[in-house]
Order: C-alpha cells, then structure tokens, then sequence
C-alpha cells in the first residue's frame, strides 16, 4: 500500500473565481498514520478487516442494492475557546442540509454534470439527522458546546474530551484547527476494533463546515467528502493522496463505474488523464467543481453501511434510531430561551428568542411584569420600572406542551442606581448590588474581594491568574447606571497590581470600557498591556501579591464626550488573561462635573474639589469648576488646618480646570485640599497620603 502524504485538499467551488484563499489540505492519511503509529500492532488488524470489508462489498454489489433509505444520527461536538469556532446552532443546521442535499442528488448543480456522466449520478439514499436525544436518552439538541484550548489543535486528542457511542451516533467534531487540515476521517477498517473506535467519527474545521456564518459555499461540501472517506470511499485515483501522478492511472478506487485518474486539483471538464474521460465532477476529487457521487460509489457506501465493519450497520436500526431520535417526527423535548440583554435600564427594550427544540409551532410569553405574548417566536419588550423579573415560556406543537421559567432572569436597573461620587475600595463585602462581576469564560477564577493587599485600606479585587490555565480567559467588573446627564465630563481615577509569571512577558490586558446607553454598547477607553504598561512591579516567579505602595500604579480617565453623558452611564473594567500573574483592582473613584455651578465654590455644599488618585503617594490631580473668572491658589493643609503646601494657578476662567500637585513629600497621614479662587476658600476635600 502506497505511503498516504498529506497533499489531500478539500475542494472549495470555484474558489479561485470567486477569490478564495487556498484550501487547507484534508488530513485523512494523516489521521490514518497517527492511529497506526500510536498502535502498531494495529496495522495487521486493519489489513484483516479491510479485506474482509472488500469481501462483503464485492458481494453486497453483485447481488444488487434495496432501495431503502439509511438514516443516521449525527451528533456534532463543538470545540471552542470562546472564539469564532463556536458556530451558532444554524451553522449547524446548515451542515447537516449540505450534507443531506449531496448525498440525496438534490444540490442544484447537479444540472451541470456533463452530459458523460450525468447517467451515473446517483442519489446515494443516506441521509444525516442530528440526534434528538443523548445516549441516556434525554433530550438534546445533537449540539453539544465543550471549551478547550485543543480547538486550535484539533487533532485526535479533542476526541477524548468527548465522544458518543460509535455505535449509535456518527461523531463530528468542529475546531478552530483540524490539525492543519479543513477536516479528517478515517476507513471504517481502520478503526472497526476496540483499539480504533474512540477514533471513530469526523472533524473538521468551523470554516469548512456549513455554508454559512464562518463557512461558505465554496468550503461547504468538506464534510460530504470526509462522509465518503468515513463510508469507505477511496480518491477517485486510487488509495493514496498525490493527485497528478502519472503512475495513478495503474491504481484504482475499487469502484467500477469512476474511470482511472491521475486525480484533479483543477477543473478540467474535458481532462483525459488515463486514457479516457475523467469524472471530475465527482465529490471525492480535488478539482473545486465537485458535485456528484456516481452508482458505483453509492453501492460502495451502503454495502459499508450494511457491514458490522465498525458497527456501521448498528447506526441505521429502528431500534437505534429510536433511541437516538432520530426519526422524522421531532420530538418536542425542551423549552428555552434566549435574551440579547439580561441587565437593562428602565425603559430599554429586551429582545426574546425561543431557543426550544424540537418542532415548536406554538410560543406563549409571559414577562414577570403582567406582561404577556403569544403566537411569535422571538418578541421584544420594554420594562417600566426597575426589579429582577422573571420570564416564562411555553411552547408546543399541537400535541405536547412544555413549559421553563427563568427566575431573576432580567435585572431592570435605575437610571441613578450609583449616586456620584463614586468611591469604591472593595472594603465592604459581599460588593453592594450595584456592581457586578462576570466571569466570561465560566473558568471558576474571577474578581474576588481579598485582603491580601491593597493600594489603601485592607481590601482589594483580585483574579488569582497565577494558576489560571485558560488563555484569553476573560473577566469583567460592571457598575450599575450613573446620571451624568447635564455634565460635561466624567473623570474615573483607579489602581492596579499586576507582574509578569517569571521571566516570561505576557501580554495580559486590563481594558476600561465606558456606556452611554446602560450598557447595550461598549467603547473602549484605555487598555492597560502586559508589553506596555501594564507590569506595575518587577517579575515574580511565584504568585504575586503587592508587597507595598511602590508596586501599585494608577490611571485617570477622562471621558467628555457627549455619547456617555447620558442617564444611563456605566463603566467595566476587563481582565483578559495571556497566562500572566495575578492581578489587583482598588480605588476607583467615579466623579463626573458639569457647566460652571455644578461645583460652583460659592455652593458649600459642592465646592469640594476632586482629587485623584486618592489615596496616594506621589502626583495628584486636583479637578475643581469655576463659575467666574478668578486668581486661583490650591492648598494641602494637615489635619490641624495649617497650610503646608500651595500651588499658585494664577487667573483661571469659568469652567472646569485641573491643577496637579507633588504629594511625594509628604508624610504617610490625612491632609485636607481647598481651592481659594479670588480670596474666597472653598470647601475642603479629604485626601489620604498614604
């Protein structure tokens, strides 16, 4: 047998017309050599049954084909890591529909089969349906959603994260990488005993699986060739993968009616490699035209599907389909739902989707506010009032009804639910309900409250990132709404801790996001970068804790702009993890000013001035408003009232300004800081040095 290299690319439909990048290769031989390479032993055995198989086909052919449709259960295993790899259910679908089109002679390019072969092309009577029941029998969807950074590897190791009975289901697995490849099977010989069945199945890469979403038409039809190789199919040149050999034309692919070939990688309708006219057409060529599987190969398929080769014959029993669910009839299993918002403000719209499965015809809504709807399968609607709400669905399809309630599933927030200024320590715990966190990537490491260090007081948030295994993992702190409406700005002061895992440079991010519309939408105001200036403290070869005030920095953010100015304002702070240390979040002061008499000095009540970073050790800023045009004269007094420092801002006008001052100097204590603005002392503001 022929050395099977690596040169097996899956076809994209006129790929090069139409602009596409080139395929990636299929991995099939690949695949093949891995499993005979882990198990040597394992080669005399596929010989044996592969042999045995060509037996059973050679007289399954001769004494002629039932017409009986073979349905088969497909569950598909998508492996991601939270990127574009996790395709939506829909992609899915449309995996599935390319398939069964295919294989049914129903795709509409079959017209152009030339007139040659147009005799021979056959409806193969298999079709592919996704399980409705997993093999304990409960319903599901045949889509299960597994995280792991093997998605960018996607060889055969994702296969043991999670793989149903061979015997029940054909397994697919989708990844970011299908071992280099756009996808890979292997022969039903190669893994009919124990030691090749947990090698059973497809996978393939997300871009090459469906026609839409990550996918399209051009890489479609890869997982109609990898079911061929899965059914037994050989290249139409032979049992190799070097298309363009001259010496294929002595090999074959044991099908009677595909001429011999030297194989295609192009699409030449008319080529004459061996002598005869080639099928270029055909699905299990290299030649992105491909849109046929021919008599022959149809009765190779199925006399694999009537072999206990791999226990194919055990997929396609009524008992098994039965089980399975994969019959004809849906079976109404599951109310779900879906919602593009869970936390809103008053007033925002919440959009619904029924994600039930299978067969639903009937929808009926109920808000948790006496609000109802009925008849429609996705549905909009508006809170009035703030709460946590419950939502209820129902579906059925004529026959059967089943019902799923989502308690505290909407959270409806109010539009000051976080009056300024905002001074946050994290000193108390649990944090108040007006701040969130969200572990994105569901990891179990996230923002926790701890007192093992802190910029100021005994408590700050940490993601122990040490031992965090998960790269990209992600990891959010949300506030509630702030009315900065009227303002002119909103200036946000913070601190952070953050080292590098050893002498090894990650590039870890801490992202600062802002809202203008309760956090329907995010812009990105500043990331923080582990090449950049991110590290706030020397590497640490164990896991990281500040070990004082020189290993914390800060940051203030200012955000004037009209499109978060708004009643419904909201910043994030987001931690993507690149495998660094730990990190720590404290301090983060949230104030926001508005037109001159918002901090008018002549208001006691709102004369403070803003100082920030506050606590600290080195610069601050001191941010005041004006009303009118005046001298102005910042001073630090100690806690006795006696003046120990002034800043001279000379003539300042109406309007917001900023004045910064050295607190290097000072020692460790509280200090008050006031704005004399043309002989008038406004109200003092607390400021910690620490």
């Amino acid at each position: 047998m022929r050395t099977l290299l690596s040169l097996c690319f899956v076809w994209a439909l006129a790929a090069a017309a139409a602009g596409q990048t080139t395929p990636r290769p299929c991995g099939q031989p690949e695949a093949l050599d891995r499993l005979l390479g882990r198990n040597p032993f394992l080669r005399q055995a596929y010989l044996e049954a592969d042999a045995a198989l060509e037996r059973e086909t050679r007289a399954f052919t001769q004494s002629g084909d039932r017409d009986e449709l073979i349905i088969i259960p497909v569950v598909f295993h998508v492996i991601h890591f939270n990127g574009p790899e996790n395709i939506s259910d829909e992609q899915v679908y449309s995996a599935v529909e390319v398939m069964n089109r295919d294989f049914r002679k129903l795709n509409s390019d079959i017209s152009s089969v030339i007139p040659e072969f147009e005799g021979i092309a056959a409806d193969v009577e298999i079709e592919f349906r996704l399980a409705q029941r997993d093999p304990n029998g409960v319903c599901h969807t045949g889509i299960n959603r597994i995280i792991s950074e093997l998605t960018y590897v996607g060889d055969d190791g994702v296969k043991d994260l999670i793989q149903w009975p061979r015997n029940k289901y054909l397994n697919i697995w989708v990844v970011e990488d299908a071992a280099g490849a756009a996808g890979y099977s292997l022969y039903p010989a190669s893994v009919n005993g124990s030691q090749g069945a947990g090698e059973d199945g497809i996978v393939v890469a997300h871009d090459y699986c469906g026609a839409i979403g990550t996918s399209n038409t051009y890489r479609s039809r890869t997982l109609t060739h990898e079911a061929g190789h899965w059914m037994n199919l050989r290249h139409t040149w032979g049992n190799s993968n070097e298309p363009g050999l001259a010496d294929n034309c002595d090999e074959d692919d044991l099908v009677d009616d595909t001429p011999n070939t030297v194989g295609w990688q192009s699409c030449n309708l008319a080529g004459e490699s061996c002598g005869s006219l080639d099928n270029v057409q055909n699905y299990m060529e290299y030649s992105y035209c491909s849109r046929m599987f021919t008599a022959g190969q149809r009765a190779r398929m199925r006399a694999a599907m009537n072999s206990n080769t791999a226990q194919r014959n055990q997929l396609w029993t009524p008992a098994n389909l039965a089980a399975t669910g994969a019959t004809s009839e849906p079976i109404l299993c599951e109310a779900r739902f879906e919602a593009d918002r869970r936390t809103v403000c008053v007033g925002d719209t919440v959009y619904f989707t029924d994600a039930s499965y299978h067969g639903v015809t009937a929808w009926s809504w109920a808000f948790g506010d006496g609000a109802t709807a009925s008849g429609v399968e996705g549905v909009a609607h508006a809170y009035g009032a703030p709460g946590f709400y419950a939502v209820t669905l129902t579906v059925g399809n004529g026959i059967d009804e089943v019902s799923h309630t989502e308690t505290n599933y909407i959270q409806v927030l109010e539009p000051d639910a976080l009056p300024l200024p905002v001074v946050q320590g994290f000193e108390a715990v649990p944090l108040a309900d007006t701040w969130f966190i969200e572990d994105v990537t569901a990891d179990g490491s996230t923002w926790e409250p701890v007192t093992s260090a802190a910029a100021s007081g005994t408590r700050s948030l940490r993601i122990h990132n040490w031992s965090n295994a998960s790269e990209f993992a992600t990891d959010r702190l949300i506030t509630s709404t702030m009315d900065v409406s009227g303002m002119e700005e909103v200036i946000v002061s913070y601190k952070w801790a953050f080292s590098f895992k050893g002498a090894n440079e990650t590039d870890d991010r801490l992202k600062v996001y802002a809202s203008g519309d309760c956090g329907k939408t995010w812009s990105l105001r500043r990331m923080h970068r582990g090449f950049t200036d991110l590290p706030s403290a020397d590497p640490h070869s164990f896991a990281f804790t500040p070990a004082g005030p020189e290993e914390w920095k800060s940051y203030t953010l200012d955000l004037p702009y009209p499109q978060f100015l708004t009643s419904g304002f909201r910043l994030m702070f987001e931690f993507e993890s690149r495998l660094g240390n730990n990190i720590f979040l404290d301090d983060i002061n949230i104030v926001a000013s508005g037109p001159a008499g918002v901090l008018d000095l002549a208001r006691p009540a709102s004369a403070a001035p803003v100082l920030m970073p506050n606590p600290s050790s080195g610069a601050t800023t001191c941010a005041f408003a004006l009303a009118d045009a005046a001298a102005v004269t910042v001073e630090v007094c100690d806690a006795t009232g006696r003046r120990v420092h002034a800043v001279e801002a000379g003539m300042l006008g109406a309007g917001m300004h900023r004045v910064a001052f050295d607190g290097s100097g000072f020692a460790p204590g509280m200090y008050f800081v006031r704005v004399v603005a043309g002989g008038t002392v406004g109200h003092p503001a607390r400021w910690v040095r620490e």
